[in-house]
């Protein structure tokens, strides 16, 4: 998967609410804690800040958004597996709680992401270890797939909520993700299809905002340090380009959801970072000394090979033979003596 995609997440009501486009930029996934932790298997379940990639920029995308959402709240964030999110979220969040069913994950998350207002707890999404209106905003992303327990999940996460709390969810939309991509994920148990996911968050929430998320290789054309402003998204298909609203086919649903007004939908890019231009041409010519010099070592040792076996197969070579024979044996015959002398 290419580290240069670029995803661009754009709600289909982002105009009309006022939104416009925001900006996330990254290099390599870097959270320095100082701390030992367990070292978690990569079995695919689970993202981990090393991969790198188009899931890298899925999830690390999400909680930049959510990140912003969560300045001055408390904040839960349900399935943090190994921590990495809730650790983000706790840069400007006032406090968050990370849930994680695994106890090998969570044991992982104390040990690596160590701040004074993040707590983890082992919990699971139908049973959250947390008292009634204990924070203002939930946090679930790639969650609802791996169990069946979804009315029981919305029903805690609405328990746990203050009143005019906020939700932030993604859910893959099994069109997309599974069936048109021809793709089954054997860690998800259950997907559901874009509009089974939104009816499932109106049943629980009045207010809700449904943002499309797909990773893209695109270019970016934006008002150099201008926030708010709107953002047209083109595509070209078959040789021709469309203005279209919203993403196409987003792989990704994410909802913003809430019983008092949603603040305003904001359309973000989120950007990786690859090496500058310096460092590349630095790297090509690096590249391209070694493997000049390879080549003349190749080209010395074809030499070499050649002369050696011109040698063995010369009259020369065959007509002393004899001659080395008796030579080494000489040799043989005077370490020998040289052996046997006190």
């Amino acid at each position: 998967m290419p580290d240069r995609a670029v995803p661009l997440s754009r709600g289909p009501r982002a105009d009309r609410a006022g939104g416009g486009i925001h900006t996330h930029r990254r290099g390599p996934v870097v959270i320095e804690t100082g701390n030992q932790p367990i070292v978690l298997e990569a079995t695919g379940e689970r993202f981990l800040p090393e991969m790198q990639g188009t899931i890298a920029l899925e999830h690390l995308h999400r909680y930049a958004m959510a990140k912003d959402c969560s300045a001055g709240k408390i904040v839960l964030d349900i399935a943090c597996g190994e921590g990495y999110g809730s650790f983000l979220l706790a840069g400007t969040a006032t406090r968050v709680y990370g849930v994680d069913i695994a106890p090998d994950a969570i044991e992982h998350a104390k040990a690596a992401y160590g701040r004074p207002n993040l707590e983890f707890l082992v919990g699971r999404c139908a049973k959250i270890p947390l008292p009634d209106a204990a924070v203002d905003l939930v946090v679930s992303f790639e969650t609802i797939e791996h169990h069946t327990e979804h009315e029981a999940m919305f029903r805690e996460i609405k328990r746990v909520l203050r009143p005019g709390g906020m939700m932030i969810m993604s859910s893959p939309d099994k069109l997309e993700y599974t069936e048109r991509a021809r793709h089954a994920n054997d860690f998800h148990v259950k997907e559901l299809y874009a509009d089974e996911f939104r009816q499932l968050v109106e049943c629980f929430f009045r207010h809700v905002a449904i943002l499309g998320q797909r990773v893209l290789y695109a270019s970016a054309i934006l008002p150099a340090g201008l926030s708010g402003a709107a953002v047209e998204y083109f595509r070209e298909q078959g040789g021709a380009i469309q203005s279209t609203q919203g993403v196409a086919r987003p792989c990704y649903q994410v909802a913003m959801a809430s019983d008092a007004a949603l603040p305003s939908v904001t359309s973000t890019l989120f950007e990786h970072i690859g090496e500058s231009d310096p460092e590349v041409a630095q790297l090509r010519h690096q590249l391209n000394h070694a493997q000049q010099r390879i080549a003349g070592l190749e080209a010395e040792v074809s030499g070499l090979r050649s002369a050696i076996d011109l040698m063995l197969h010369s009259h020369s070579w065959k007509a002393t033979k004899p001659l080395r024979a008796v030579a080494n044996l000489l040799r043989s015959v005077s370490g020998h003596r040289a052996e046997d002398q006190p």
